[in-house]
């Protein structure tokens, strides 16, 4: 007999308030009991699927400046329920559908994601959640070569030109909280 915070499928990561996963598939395994989504697309490549993720969600498009902006919003949905909110928080990937490779600029972007929910006292975390968090707080004085040096920067300037990376940085750093879609606390 499992209880309510054990998952009969461990990938769904449902015994952590603060979850991580890669890909829309990963968004669908660890959102499936969440509330909050928060979707981290370090060089925002494509649109956020919005269509394609849980319907119950919310859903924040994630940027680095906003990080905190996000945790203090988890704190008022919890606070809004009256009971412990679940995040999950998902590394984009490209393509979203099937990722390829290391999305290390949206593991970073996530990592400072729950960098910041365990700053305000969300530290109930997979070993997922702990394992970008800490590779966040590790690199984050070097955030600005690894958007251009990863693999999707990289790719993003040859098909794009350098002029498309410094545009992502200039939204990575944004402090804009996007929600796209709000939690509907009456469902």
């Amino acid at each position: 007999m499992t209880g309510p915070l054990d998952s009969s499928d461990p990938a769904a990561q449902e015994r952590y308030q603060v979850r991580v996963d890669v890909g829309l598939d990963g968004a669908r395994r660890i959102g499936a009991s969440a509330h909050l989504l928060v979707w981290c697309d370090g060089l925002a490549t494509e649109p956020v699927p919005l269509d394609a993720l849980p319907p119950h969600l919310e859903v924040i498009d994630a940027r680095c400046g906003a990080a905190s902006a996000i945790a203090q919003r988890l704190l008022d949905l919890q606070a809004a329920r009256g009971e412990r909110t679940m995040v999950a928080v998902v590394a984009a990937g490209a393509p979203v559908q099937a990722p390829e490779g290391i999305p290390v600029e949206d593991l970073l972007l996530t990592g400072a994601v729950v960098d910041a929910l365990g700053a305000v006292g969300i530290d109930a975390t997979s070993p997922e959640a702990a394992v970008a968090a800490a590779g966040y707080q590790g690199l984050r004085g070097a955030v600005a070569h690894m958007l251009s040096a990863s693999v999707g920067g990289r790719m993003l300037a040859a098909s794009e030109g350098p002029d498309a990376v410094s545009a992502a940085r200039a939204r990575w750093e944004s402090t804009e909280l996007v929600v796209l879609r709000e939690f509907d606390l009456t469902a």
